[in-house]
């Protein structure tokens, strides 16, 4: 198992880039005491391994991914449970809703189109856990049997019998930048747009 995360992780590594050369890669976390505070034993190794390599961001704008922040919850981009799993309810595979409880999952990402990015924690060793996707205009749930960064990798790859989430920027894309939310941040309190690197003065230029 270690060493397909490591593969998979190292493929990934390969095929994203930083948006900003020598900007924020990582971040750290205290994982112990986060997995205590979300009820869980751990975290899944790839998903330890790619927060040390990029952390919390996003790709492309399109596809954003949470770490977990003590005592920041309702913050974005933070890992939680589902803040309101009763209003998503629909299966793309009906027969699923019995063999999966909304109880159980855990958001780790989303993406701009309203889709949330899930594990589902059933099994007591987290490098078993399926990433489950809630694709808000493609009827709901779907589970795939992947970890976290062999979904982002076959996302780009577009190795999925059909894109999983609704935005498809990233789909087949082969590549993409991401931007670690340390240094979108700072862009922004700078006034600047991270992604363009034009001002956001809309008088900037008069």
């Amino acid at each position: 198992m270690e060493s397909t995360v490591n593969d998979d992780l190292a493929q990934l590594k390969e095929v994203v880039s930083l948006l900003h050369e020598g900007g924020a890669a990582g971040n750290v976390v205290d994982w112990q005491s986060e997995a205590a505070a979300l009820g869980v034993a751990s975290f899944p190794h790839d998903y330890q391994e790619f927060v040390a390599a990029f952390g919390a961001g996003s790709f492309e704008d399109v596809l954003f991914v949470s770490i977990p922040r003590p005592g920041m919850s309702a913050a974005p981009m933070t890992v939680e449970r589902l803040p309101d799993p009763g209003a998503m309810d629909d299966w793309q595979v009906p027969e699923e809703r019995s063999q999966y409880r909304l109880s159980d999952m855990l958001v780790w990402g989303q993406t701009n189109s309203a889709d949330t990015l899930c594990w589902v924690t059933t099994d007591s060793d987290p490098n078993r856990w399926p990433v489950a996707v809630w694709a808000r205009q493609d009827g709901g749930w779907a589970v795939y049997e992947c970890g976290m960064v062999e979904f982002l990798l076959r996302v780009l790859q577009g190795d999925f019998a059909a894109c999983p989430i609704g935005v498809t920027t990233l789909w087949g894309r082969g590549s993409a930048r991401f931007l670690n939310f340390l240094d979108e941040e700072r862009f922004l309190d700078e006034g600047v747009d991270p992604w363009t690197g034009e001002s956001m003065d809309p008088f900037a230029d008069l």
